[in-house]
């Protein structure tokens, strides 16, 4: 009696939390999103380059007299890494530069949570306990990077897949097009997601073989009507693998062993400032070998009780474990896609979370798991919150720079720190200025929406001892020269590289420039033309 009574009370507990538990995620859900709200930017390694370039497609397009057109022009190929750009560009166009920021990393923060929780209430899956662990995700590795592209690839791939899953027995035309529409945006996003969008169509192909007898001809139409919906993706993917400018970078592998400490430590959780991520995140790992032990154990004592214990939702478990061997398979860097294991990694552990969480598990695994998720996601958050608060503060001052700055103007940034959010936040120059900001890496490869005008653009000009010196940010590209009309100094001390870039153009600055700005601490410093220079 009391067995059945405490079974009872545990039903009812049951009952009560799953109709409190679209709330508490969604309370969940606004928590993680203080730390972007917190403050006016929120800088990642290629972020702000992304928000300038974005401007600049709309200085561009506005302006057809301006003179940034003879330093940029538009890339005329398509290229499947621009989503972000667009969005940024669209929100650009009406917000200030912060508000597009804060927008385009909200959809995504937003995005790859509801996108998680669509997919599992397309697989039916009941226990939401598990679903939490996307939250210790979203401040990924990747999203600290800046990959905006990739990580509303993300997005779009979990309502795709979604999408394809419902209404892949009963296409009708409105269907196809919005699968079409999905599966294009993913593509037009980034490569990578797009292919693996594919291998989780073509398993969904082979389950669908196997469960179900299906005539050749429906069958062979069905393929048909799949590589319609698919046709823009698989043209991109094409042309941009096989009529792309080769690369004859060597690619490069990391050591399985190395492999094997990312999975352990769960690195796309880590985000970029490490320091205790990885004790959080350990328990991560632990979690997923908790279950994955539980269920042979499980199955086998089912057995030995006579009872049923089937294993659901296989396909995701094949997923991820053929995720895992490819981690190992694949080069981290081709010499133009980088990371390509971290993002393995992610992957493998979007799968194996959806796998795992299919399956029926003991009650007090499942609330174990779910106090321990709130603890981990709670503890990265405030982690990510500290650790990013002295860069965000950093940022807003750099764009409160660019007012004492005239428009189309051309600025050299010399950044002497070793934190790799500072990589390109000189950036944010340019977030709402139009400028020619020199450190615009972007307009040097081939795969973003602009490129420098190599017919027109001068060289940027300044007194120095050497065209080939290492601490320029340009490269010389034809007869014509222009006068750099602002150097701005971002000086981290406590993250210093090397003063000798600082040395050098220090000596040029006091012939032939005036400090027009200083922060309070003298970390920033900007430098304008003399008018006897020009």
């Amino acid at each position: 009696m009391p067995v059945i009574h405490m079974s009872l009370k545990i039903e009812e507990n049951l009952l009560r939390f799953n109709k409190i538990e679209p709330y508490y995620f969604y309370l969940f859900l606004v928590i993680h999103l203080i730390p972007v709200l917190s403050f006016q930017f929120f800088p990642t390694v290629d972020g702000p380059a992304h928000l300038y370039n974005s401007n600049l497609m709309v200085e561009l397009i506005k302006n057809s007299s301006s003179p940034l057109h003879d330093f940029f022009v538009f890339n005329k190929s398509i290229h499947p890494n621009w989503s972000g750009h667009f969005l940024l560009s669209l929100f650009a166009w009406i917000f200030p530069g912060f508000i597009a920021e804060k927008l385009v990393l909200l959809i995504y923060l937003i995005g790859f949570p509801v996108g998680m929780r669509y997919l599992f209430k397309t697989l039916s899956i009941e226990n939401k306990y598990l679903l939490y662990l996307v939250f210790p995700f979203t401040y990924s590795f990747l999203f600290f990077y800046g990959f905006y592209n990739f990580n509303i690839g993300l997005v779009f791939f979990l309502f795709g897949i979604s999408l394809w899953i419902k209404y892949k027995n009963s296409p009708d035309i409105k269907k196809c097009i919005v699968l079409f529409i999905f599966s294009s945006l993913i593509c037009l996003s980034h490569l990578f997601v797009f292919a693996v969008f594919l291998l989780v169509i073509f398993l969904l192909n082979i389950q669908h073989i196997f469960s179900k007898k299906t005539g050749k001809v429906n069958y062979f139409k069905n393929i048909l009507l799949q590589l319609l919906i698919l046709s823009i993706g698989l043209v991109l993917m094409v042309k941009y693998l096989f009529f792309s400018a080769p690369n004859h970078q060597l690619a490069v592998y990391l050591p399985w062993r190395e492999i094997l400490g990312a999975i352990q430590d769960v690195m796309p959780a880590k985000g970029i400032h490490y320091g205790k991520a990885g004790t959080f995140t350990k328990w991560i790992f632990y979690i997923f070998v908790a279950y994955i032990i539980y269920l042979p154990v499980a199955k086998i004592y089912a057995r030995l009780k006579k009872k049923d214990y089937i294993i659901k939702n296989k396909l995701w478990l094949w997923t991820a474990f053929i995720v895992f061997i490819l981690t190992f398979l694949v080069p981290d860097n081709t010499g133009s896609v980088g990371f390509i294991t971290a993002r393995f990694i992610l992957f493998f552990f979007i799968f194996l979370m959806v796998g795992l969480a299919s399956q029926k598990v003991a009650f007090w695994l499942r609330i174990c798991v779910f106090i321990i998720i709130n603890y981990i996601s709670i503890a990265l958050i405030l982690h990510n919150y500290q650790s990013i608060a002295k860069d965000c503060r950093i940022a807003e001052e750099i764009y409160d720079v660019s007012k004492n700055m005239e428009p189309n103007s051309v600025v050299l940034p010399i950044v002497n720190s070793n934190n790799f959010i500072h990589a390109h936040i000189s950036n944010y120059l340019g977030a709402d200025k139009p400028l020619v900001v020199l450190e615009n890496y972007e307009a040097s490869l081939d795969y973003f929406p602009l490129k420098w005008n190599y017919a027109k653009v001068p060289s940027p000009l300044i007194e120095w001892y050497s065209n080939n010196d290492q601490c320029k940010a340009w490269k010389c590209i034809n007869s014509q020269y222009k006068r750099i009309d602002y150097v701005f100094i971002l000086d981290d001390q406590s993250e210093s590289i090397d003063a000798s870039c600082l040395e050098k153009i220090n000596e040029v600055l006091k012939l032939h420039y005036t400090e027009s700005y200083i922060s309070k601490n003298g970390m920033i410093k900007l430098f304008k033309l003399n008018a006897s220079a020009r």
